[in-house]
Formats: C-alpha cells, sequence, structure tokens
C-alpha cells in the first residue's frame, strides 16, 4: 500500500493516476476484457490468452479464497478497465500464486502501471491469509517483477515461478 500511495500521491505522475480505483473482478469487468480488449490486441500488443477472461473468472471464481483484481479508471463520463489479475492461495496457504494479469492495450492504457496496484493488493492479501510468500506464474517479462523484488523461485513439484517473500508469512 505504501508503494500505491507514494506512487499515486504526489509528483509529476499525480495526473496518471487521477480516476483509478480498484475493485473485485466481476461480470462488468469480465464482458468489458470480453467486448473491449480485443479491440486493441494486434501482433505488437497482445493476442490474447489461452483462454477467455470469462472462462478464468467462473473458474477462480468457484473458489471463496481466490485473488481477483479489476482496476478501472474513469475519463469523464467513461469508465475504462485498464487491468485484471486473477491467482489462488494454495492449499497450505503458504503463497498466493498470481496466475493471470493482463492490461488494457487502448489508446487510455494505464501509463502509471497496473503491476503496482495489483502487487501492493496480493501481497496484502497474502498476508491476511498468512501466506509466506507471493508467487507469480508464467511471467511475460520476468525482468519486470524483479523491479519489486520477485526472484526466481521452484516448488518442491519443480515448478518455475517468481516469488517475493513476506516479512509477515507464518512460518
Amino acid at each position: 500500500m505504501a508503494q500505491i500511495n507514494e506512487r499515486s500521491m504526489g509528483g509529476p505522475s499525480h495526473e496518471i493516476w487521477d480516476g483509478i480505483s480498484l475493485a473485485s473482478v466481476n461480470p462488468e469487468a469480465i464482458d468489458y476484457a470480453r467486448l473491449e480488449w480485443p479491440k486493441f490486441y494486434n501482433e505488437g500488443t497482445h493476442l490474447g490468452f489461452s483462454q477467455s477472461w470469462e472462462r478464468l473468472f467462473y473458474r477462480f471464481g468457484a473458489m471463496p479464497d481466490h485473488f481477483g483484481l479489476a482496476i478501472w479508471q474513469q475519463f469523464g463520463d467513461t469508465k475504462v478497465l485498464q487491468g485484471l489479475a486473477l491467482g489462488k492461495p494454495s492449499r497450505a496457504k503458504t503463497h498466493l500464486t498470481i496466475n493471470w494479469v493482463e492490461r488494457s492495450f487502448e489508446p487510455t492504457y494505464f501509463r502509471g502501471g497496473i503491476l503496482i496496484p495489483i502487487l501492493a493488493c496480493a501481497e496484502e492479501y497474502a498476508n491476511l491469509l498468512g501466506c509466506q510468500r507471493v508467487l507469480i506464474k508464467d511471467p511475460i517479462d520476468p525482468g519486470v517483477y524483479e523491479r519489486y523484488g520477485y526472484t526466481p523461485f521452484t516448488l518442491h513439484k519443480g515448478a518455475e515461478y517468481l516469488a517475493k517473500e513476506l516479512p509477515h508469512g507464518c512460518a
């Protein structure tokens, strides 16, 4: 939360955070991602995921402790979905995995970086669950996450992730 406040409360970047709101992933966000985001997909940006956000939402939404975040930004009378993230905690609650992250590629995309609120919220939620770490599954650009303290991590089953250890996680 300190990162979000530091980035949004002052300095020249204050304007880009204007109108930002964080919410749970809901049918409104899923419809927006399904109908609007593909209009801006192309070879130079992103071609979409192997699964639709609608399918992911219903799969993750069935888990009562899932992590879901929608980042909205208001431009006058227009509400734009800037980013989505979905994840879930491990059965033993040792870690919270962020499985899916996508940002808007619309001309009004959020230049402040959707990872700042996504990672801050995921880390806070993981702390509330008593997790030891947050994991990122299959990051498109690992270097982006490394700026926020994430490093390579291998689970005991051999799966490769990026991870950030949490200072208040349980042992």
